[in-house]
């Protein structure tokens, strides 16, 4: 007689794990995609301000699908995982990448910010400058007298 070992996750139970995990991620797809065509809408904006904030729309769409991803895969692992030791292996696995990826992602956004804001510091010291050559010129004008 063999004894089953009591902290064995039984195969249906994985089974059933499997297609849960399956119809979430199809669901998140579908909301992913949703997602990336709403931040496409401002492609076409001039505005630099609105283009900036698409592109951090997109940046963030971006990351989210990176990251549910990846829990997406994690949880695949987890539900083909036969002992409890696995799954704490896994998930510990995915807890160290995903810190690594998340430190990956805010340093890029922090980049992507601070150019932002040199160029708009460079655009707001040009409008300026050209405001103030454009007071300096009015001032030279000839006057005339009546």
């Amino acid at each position: 007689m063999t004894t089953k070992n009591p902290f064995e996750v039984p195969s249906e139970m994985r089974d059933l794990a499997s297609r849960s995990v399956e119809q979430a991620r199809k669901a998140f797809e579908t909301f992913v995609s949703a997602a990336q065509k709403a931040s496409e809408l401002g492609d076409t904006a001039q505005n630099p301000v609105q283009k900036n904030l698409a592109d951090a729309a997109k940046r963030t769409v971006g990351y989210a699908e990176q990251n549910v991803s990846a829990a997406f895969a994690m949880a695949e692992r987890m539900v083909q995982a036969k002992t409890v030791e696995e799954i704490v292996k896994i998930q510990s696995e995915f807890m160290q990448s995903q810190a690594s990826a998340i430190q990956t992602q805010m340093q890029e956004t922090g980049n992507v910010m601070q150019k932002q804001m040199q160029d708009a510091g460079a655009s707001v010291q040009k409008k300026v400058q050209e405001a103030a050559t454009s007071v300096k010129g009015a001032g030279k004008a000839p006057v005339k007298k009546s």
